[in-house]
């Protein structure tokens, strides 16, 4: 039997349902994404200039949101 990334999409997603890891790890890394978005977004120690580290900790904050958006429209497509 040959291995393929295509044959192994049926262990990765279940019984053609969606993988509560899959959704266990979008979830986790929308929040983890969220927290180090918001942390960038209000450091003000000066470690980077500050407009800097808001447009960064913005675009990742909004990357948590679409990861956490993504898992609940996985979720309800089941």
């Amino acid at each position: 039997m040959t291995v393929t990334p295509t044959s192994l999409l049926p262990l990765a997603a279940g019984d053609r349902a969606t993988s509560p890891v899959l959704l266990g790890f979008f979830a986790v890394g929308g929040v983890i994404a969220m927290a180090a978005g918001l942390s960038w977004a209000f450091d003000l120690r000066g470690l980077a200039p500050v407009g800097y580290l808001r447009v960064l900790g913005g675009a990742l904050t909004l990357a948590g949101l679409v990861l956490l958006f993504v898992t609940y429209a996985l979720w309800h497509l089941g």
